[in-house]
């Protein structure tokens, strides 16, 4: 619950810094097409079923790692480089997800706003997993929480639509989110902690 407190005060900072449009992400008829039945598998709604020529148009095929669709070059791209937790298959699942993205607005049938949204939602979900998969990793949801914020506040800026390639600076303002997210977190949470240690003190 805390960390999903975080990822939308982060998003909603992220949003207003980097600009961008005011979509919302609605479900639409596009949900039918063979690359929104694969969109609704990935984000563990059906059976995986790729359109028949998304190996031809993307140029690879998915692979299975630790029970989750991936693909198989995708990594976590935010510039300040890996954390310690090892997000990578839920990255890469992730990466898999916007290809899809990309395959259906390359052919001409591109999925809408509901499909980006299920599949960061998605994302959120394979971070929670990996933190809990993690006992004891106290900064572990904290770090899920700015990377998910990120990809959320990036599809908002981008309207919701198939990603697109971003602008170095972009990147870095990105990464520079990515940085200071934690340390903002750790301060309110100590600024709150004595708030209520100086509450607890005036009720005795």
């Amino acid at each position: 619950m805390e960390r999903r407190l975080w990822t939308v005060l982060v998003s909603v900072l992220l949003a207003g810094l980097l600009g961008g449009d005011t979509a919302m992400a609605v479900p639409d008829a596009r949900r039918t097409s063979a690359a929104g039945a694969a969109v609704r598998a990935l984000t563990g709604q059906e059976r995986l079923e790729l359109p028949g020529d998304f190996a031809a148009t993307m140029g690879y095929r998915p692979v299975r790692v630790d029970g989750a669709w991936v693909a198989p070059e995708g990594a976590c791209s935010a510039p300040t480089g890996p954390t310690r937790y090892d997000f990578s298959v839920a990255c890469r699942a992730h990466d898999l997800g916007y290809d899809l993205l990309r395959y259906a607005a390359r052919i001409g049938e591109p999925l809408g706003p509901w499909a980006r949204a299920a599949i960061d939602a998605a994302f959120g979900r394979a971070l929670d997993a990996r933190c809990a998969a993690l006992r004891g990793a106290i900064g572990c949801p904290v770090a899920a929480g700015a990377y998910h914020a990120v990809v959320v506040a990036n599809s908002w800026r981008q309207d919701w639509r198939d990603p697109r390639p971003e602008p170095a600076l972009r990147w870095i303002l990105l990464a520079t989110a990515l940085t200071l997210a934690p340390v903002v977190i750790n301060l309110v949470c100590t600024a709150r902690a004595r708030a209520d240690r100086r509450l607890r003190g005036r009720s005795r």
